[in-house]
């Protein structure tokens, strides 16, 4: 008898799941999220470390932002063209390939003798994890539906902040060891070429669209002609006004250089070693995680009860607050490491807010075989060229006017100026959303008359 109630049941799980269900979603995230820790995490070798490997191989101030300017550079090139090759032949094997490269030439970057070794190995490295970003962005998308998607974008970039946060501490008591900086590229190398095994592993693509209910009843040959890349596409995706707005808001986003100056502004400004400020990335990925995890609920609740301006709201939000607490932050000696560990939590609680809520913004109003280009354009190339160019600014200014004034106005000021911007959000997203509803819709009619399902 119990063996017959099990075999009755057991189904049923699977026949009262929604359309557009992907099962074992969480499971594949946690595979593919992985890969941004470690992408992440090379660079946080340099931006932790970077008193000491300047030290050692007589590096100006200047240099950090040159090498994340290159790296940046680099990503805007090859994120979309890696976007662009997993479209045309496979998105898991680019991501294993990517990442084990990655994994391979952050080790030889180790090994590095002085500056153009150095910039070397950083710049060929960023070549391969450009792939990590719009890749996992693109998989998120189609792993979850509309409901879940802020929450699993925050639960991602909280767990990469969560590990990043305590390998930061880690990576500062390096600085305590002679060559110790070269051990950071050794371990965060290997740890690469580890993930890349386990996605080759045990991940499994869920297939572009695959958890919009709309889009099920679509045959293999549908889901292939929609799946298609055309310069026309590119062209449309250019012509839709939320995504455009949103593409500007990444050009005035200076919040991501705290990550990478934010131990040199304190170990050059305050006066604090090295090991002792990098003791403020362990607050601030735990505010990151909490922006994240919690952010990512509270966005998808906001959403679900205003969903045309729910989420407009958290992201502008998190934009002003930023800016506003950054420079609280970085404009007074607070004394001891554990007030500016304080404030230090709460930029990364502002920071984390933002994955649960640019990623979903995104998918709500581009069409679903343009989202891996959209956010590889997004991403990849207008994050990536404001980053290089805060970084650039922030080594020179830095360098001539000290980092005080630089922190004032990039991730203060220009912050508040991007919380303004987003504002015109409320006037184009809702008619950009219902558009691309209205267009799924019409697509799963399509389909089931047997119809052509183009854009």
């Amino acid at each position: 008898m119990r063996r017959s109630t099990v075999t009755t049941t057991r189904p049923a799980p699977a026949s009262a799941r929604p359309a557009g269900y992907v099962p074992g979603r969480w499971r594949k995230l946690a595979l593919i999220g992985g890969t941004l820790f470690a992408d992440n995490n090379e660079s946080s070798v340099i931006s932790t470390l970077a008193p000491v490997i300047f030290a050692a191989l007589a590096l100006p101030l200047s240099a950090l932002g040159v090498l994340v300017a290159v790296g940046k550079c680099v990503t805007v090139v090859f994120g979309p063209f890696w976007a662009f090759v997993a479209r045309r032949t496979n998105r898991k094997t680019t991501f294993v390939l990517t990442t084990a490269a990655a994994g391979l030439v952050t080790i030889a970057t180790g090994f590095a003798t002085g500056f153009v070794t150095l910039l070397l190995g950083y710049a060929v490295t960023a070549v391969f994890v450009a792939a990590a970003l719009p890749l996992v962005s693109e998989i998120t998308i189609d792993l979850f539906d509309a409901p879940l998607r802020g929450r699993a974008s925050g639960y991602t970039w909280g767990a990469v902040s969560l590990l990043g946060s305590v390998a930061g501490p880690l990576l500062g008591r390096l600085s305590t060891i002679e060559n110790g900086w070269r051990w950071g590229f050794f371990l965060w190398g290997a740890v690469m070429i580890v993930l890349a095994l386990l996605v080759f592993a045990f991940f499994r693509d869920p297939g572009v669209g695959a958890s919009e209910p709309t889009l099920v009843a679509l045959t293999p040959e549908q889901r292939a002609a929609d799946e298609k890349l055309t310069w026309a596409k590119i062209r449309q995706m250019l012509r839709i006004p939320t995504f455009v707005i949103m593409l500007i808001q990444r050009l005035v986003s200076g919040h991501l250089l705290i990550g990478s100056f934010g131990t040199v502004f304190l170990v050059s400004t305050y006066g604090f070693t090295t090991a002792v400020a990098a003791v403020v990335t362990l607050p601030f990925g735990i505010g990151y995680t909490v922006g994240t995890l919690g952010g990512g609920i509270v966005t998808d609740a906001l959403h679900k009860a205003f969903p045309r301006r729910g989420r407009l709201t958290v992201l502008q939000f998190a934009q002003i607050a930023f800016g506003i607490v950054a420079i609280i932050a970085t404009q007074v000696d607070w004394g001891g490491i554990g007030v500016f560990a304080i404030f230090w939590a709460m930029l990364g609680f502002l920071q984390g807010l933002n994955p649960g809520v640019n990623r979903p913004i995104v998918a709500a109003v581009v069409p679903p075989e343009l989202r891996g280009a959209a956010f590889a354009l997004m991403l990849s190339v207008f994050e990536a060229i404001a980053y290089a160019i805060f970084n650039l600014l922030a080594g020179y200014i830095g360098q001539a006017h000290g980092l005080v004034v630089v922190m004032l106005w990039l991730p203060g000021i220009v912050m508040l100026a991007n919380g303004l911007f987003v504002s015109v959000l409320y006037w184009t997203y809702p008619k950009d959303a219902d558009r691309i509803e209205q267009l799924l819709v019409t697509r799963a009619r399509q389909a089931q008359a047997g119809g052509s399902v183009g854009a």
